[in-house]
């Protein structure tokens, strides 16, 4: 792999990272091996899998001020940061920045895939004396075997969400401050608020593409990207490591985008990371985050924690999903209490929705109502399995059958929530 200056940047090929791990010491194929354990494309592979694929990675380092050039026209070649810092950036053919990323060290850096031609060019630039772990076609065909298949469409995958992300960018070159945000709640789990939340957070991508985020608070198991069919690349924890001038570069190079036009940003990859999520930290994000969107939609779950009290303070709209059963009443009553009375949310930024998610639930929309003292202001009927067929199939129910219970749902509680912000001119 060749090294160059700034002022004439060199191109990378697939021919030019070679097997270079045999004789290394078995420390180092360690350490190779954690790189990739780690990787969001890699982690499922079995040891003699990722064993193989350490020894065929080949050590690059990188000056400060040097930079590598990578095209889309010359095959795939996997790159990770080891040691010291760079900047990412992806460019158009005509060399305007669409894209920059602060990776932190063990992170893949994502590069064009060849089908995309000369169109995107990817350039890594050392800020400091670096290190790059690369792997190239070839020997990513040698040392995955059967799982080659597998990977190669996780890679592609990543690719895309680069390409959308680039879009996303332009998109929201003109967003000004004043977001409003909107939190999804419920107080009791297994309500069906991630699919709520995911579903009408895509439904108002439609009226502002590009210009939606959902952020994944549902600690410490979130699953919005997982219902979204994204790959996570990193998270608000994982930013939240970043120094303090990079923090929200590195914040925007964490959010995945999805092709319904809106992004995902998660909480957390990991559950031990939940440790690391706190009021100021959220406060943080949501400052950075609606500079650049023009909703930003919060998947709470069922936590009331220092994060999720921070998010309902500053949130216009609280959609709260209830369950029409008799425990979800008891909770659905006491969380009314804490917002009305204790947080002094008034009435008409709460939004109720009656998620019904078995086929014949025991308390009719009526009794809710009556239990509660509130209007419904969304019911959304029991659809059996679609959602989960939807994200098996690798997408959104909206996405693949737009007419069932849970996209009308989804598609009128967006339409509520427009109404609700005046932005549905």
């Amino acid at each position: 792999m060749q090294r160059a200056q700034e002022e004439g940047p060199s191109k990378v090929g697939a021919g030019a990272s070679v097997p270079a791990g045999e004789k290394e010491a078995p420390s180092a194929i360690q350490a190779r091996m954690r790189i990739l354990e780690r990787s969001a494309v890699f982690t499922e592979l079995d040891d003699g899998v990722l064993r193989a694929l350490a020894r065929r990675m080949r050590a690059v380092p990188l000056g400060a001020r040097d930079t590598l050039r990578v095209g889309g026209d010359s095959g795939d070649v996997v790159v990770f940061l080891v040691a010291g810092n760079v900047e990412e950036s992806i460019t158009d053919g005509t060399g305007k920045i669409l894209l920059t990323r602060r990776p932190r060290q063990g992170d893949l850096l994502i590069l064009p895939a060849p089908r995309s031609g000369g169109r995107y060019v990817t350039n890594i630039y050392g800020l400091t004396p670096s290190e790059l772990l690369t792997v190239d076609q070839a020997g990513l065909l040698g040392a995955l075997g059967p799982e080659v298949e597998k990977i190669a469409m996780t890679l592609d995958k990543l690719w895309e969400q680069e390409l959308v992300a680039a879009a996303a960018y332009e998109a929201q070159q003109g967003t000004q401050a004043g977001t409003p945000i909107v939190a999804f709640y419920s107080a009791k789990g297994g309500s069906g608020t991630t699919t709520l939340a995911v579903n009408a957070a895509a439904a108002l991508a439609r009226k502002f593409p590009r210009q939606v985020l959902l952020v994944d608070l549902a600690a410490p198991f979130g699953h919005a990207v997982l219902f979204a069919d994204l790959i996570a690349t990193g998270s608000i924890a994982s930013a939240s490591r970043a120094a303090a001038a990079d923090f929200e570069t590195v914040l925007r190079g964490n959010i995945v985008n999805h092709r319904t036009g809106m992004g995902v940003l998660p909480g957390t990859l990991r559950p031990e990371e939940v440790d690391l999520l706190n009021g100021e930290l959220v406060g943080r994000v949501l400052d950075a985050v609606v500079k650049w969107q023009k909703v930003i939609v919060v998947d709470l779950g069922t936590s009331l924690s220092e994060t999720a009290l921070a998010v309902i303070e500053r949130a216009e709209s609280l959609a709260i999903v209830i369950l029409p059963e008799i425990a979800a009443m008891t909770d659905a009553r006491r969380a009314l209490a804490i917002f009305r009375d204790i947080m002094n949310v008034p009435d008409d930024r709460m939004t109720l929705v009656l998620n019904q998610r078995s086929p014949h639930p025991p308390l009719d929309k009526a009794a809710v109502e009556s239990i509660l003292g509130r209007k419904m202001s969304v019911l959304v009927g029991f659809d059996d399995s679609r959602p989960e067929d939807s994200t098996l199939a690798g997408g959104l129910v909206l996405q693949h059958d737009p007419s069932s219970t849970v996209s009308r749902g989804a598609t009128e509680l967006a339409r509520v929530i427009l109404a609700g912000l005046k932005l549905d001119a």
